[in-house]
């Protein structure tokens, strides 16, 4: 077993379940308040909203990297002739989708930042494309779950307890 699917396996045996839907909270927080705080600075003009929206990025993306790794491994269980294996490719190539998108806005507001300027409309739509796409594949993500019975575990009965 390779050292990353062991360390996988060893946190959902720590914490009762795949990690994938805790970590994923990280990327999706993280770009929403990215876009709200693009609002507010499109809106007050006050470019320390600019800096939130860039180090939230930052925080977002890190939290994608380990989102991307623990849904691959849940991915790669998934049998292919279930109906599942669709909408789990479509949740993981928007999910890489959204994760270029927000690295593409992430790149231009460094560049922007470095420049002393406030962060351009091309890295706020960038942004924002990012952000509602993550949520469509959220979405996804939960009819995995909840409409498709993937990586849901046996319901434990009080006798088992």
């Amino acid at each position: 077993m390779d050292p990353i699917s062991y360390t996988i396996d060893m946190i959902e045996e720590l914490i009762g379940h795949d990690p994938h839907p805790a970590i994923v909270a990280v990327p999706i927080g993280a770009y929403t308040v990215s876009n709200i705080c693009d609002g507010l600075a499109t809106v007050t003009g006050d470019r320390s909203y600019d800096d939130a929206a860039r180090i939230s990025m930052a925080v977002g993306l890190v939290g994608a990297v380990a989102s991307a790794v623990t849904g691959f491994r849940s991915y790669s269980r998934i049998p292919r002739e279930r109906p599942g294996h669709e909408v789990a490719t479509s949740h993981g190539l928007g999910n890489v989708v959204a994760t270029g998108l927000m690295a593409a806005s992430f790149i231009l507001r460094v560049r922007d930042h470095a420049n002393d300027r406030e962060a351009g409309a091309a890295s706020r739509a960038l942004a924002l494309g990012a952000g509602t796409l993550s949520l469509y594949t959220a979405w996804l993500g939960g009819k995995l779950v909840q409409e498709l019975g993937e990586g849901v575990k046996k319901k434990v009965t009080s006798e088992e307890w």
